[in-house]
């Protein structure tokens, strides 16, 4: 089965399944979900299938296409990531992709461009994309990968097709925990540079998963009551988690209650 290296999301791989296996897959897709939902395995599977060249269903698994795909050698597959020390993909990245869509593909049918992080390209390198989304070659296709598709533009969603991948509930919890006490010993430190590094991606998650995040930080600080050498500062962690769950709960945003833990993190 082509989509049984996805993990979970039944019901989108029942969705997906006869579009993959038909090519009729859409020349623009956004596929969006948390760390380890399976973003880049998605990638990859559709990438496959839309340069296969075989007969039938797609992919076929055996042609050349298919087969150099696979070992991630396919020359019609690009993958565009931020340069090296960069954050995201900047806009001569796109520029250069606008361009180099306009030469036909080397030897599939089709021509694909992965792009990693697409949330985080700023808008003009978003605005740069939005004709070549719309009025691109016939054979060139784009998937757009991205944690949270709302940071993209309304106006490059709406050119796109959005595939939403989930995670099982027993791997969102492990990382909640992990990413919780990276954040209760970061705050007990005082290290106020390493919080802001720390929650800065965080800005970009939904309401829920502050939330959460904020009552698990809660949680592994009354943990640490006991063997902390630093009880009162334990202690005001605490506080500070209360405060923050209640102005959470009166709808603060998301940036300003990490910004008000980092702050309190110099107290």
């Amino acid at each position: 089965m082509p989509l049984s290296g996805l993990e979970g999301n039944l019901q989108l791989k029942q969705q997906l399944l006869p579009r993959l296996t038909g090519r009729r897959l859409s020349h623009a897709m956004i596929i969006s979900g948390p760390k380890g939902s399976g973003t880049h395995a998605l990638a990859g599977i559709l990438a496959k299938g839309l340069v296969c060249s075989g007969t039938g269903s797609a992919p076929c698994g055996v042609c050349a296409d298919c087969r150099k795909a696979a070992a991630g050698i396919h020359p019609d597959i690009i993958v565009i990531r931020p340069e090296a020390e960069k954050k995201a993909i900047n806009v001569d990245q796109v520029r250069q992709m606008r361009a180099d869509a306009h030469i036909r593909p080397n030897e599939a049918p089709r021509k694909v461009y992965i792009l990693e992080g697409a949330d985080l390209i700023q808008g003009e390198g978003q605005n740069a994309m939005l004709k070549l989304l719309e009025e691109g070659p016939v054979y060139a296709a784009f998937i757009l990968l991205a944690r949270n598709s709302g940071a993209l533009l309304t106006t490059v969603r709406s050119r796109c097709e959005e595939l939403r991948l989930t995670v099982s509930q027993q791997v969102q919890d492990e990382e909640l925990v992990q990413q919780a006490g990276q954040l209760a010993r970061c705050w007990l430190s005082g290290d106020e540079h390493a919080l802001m590094e720390l929650c800065v991606p965080m800005e970009k998650y939904e309401r829920q998963q502050v939330l959460a995040l904020l009552g698990q930080l809660r949680q592994q600080l009354c943990d640490m009551l006991t063997d902390y050498p630093d009880r009162r500062a334990v202690l005001r962690g605490i506080t500070l988690a209360d405060q923050l769950l209640q102005a959470a709960d009166r709808n603060v945003g998301s940036g300003h209650l990490l910004g008000w833990l980092c702050a309190g993190a110099k107290a």
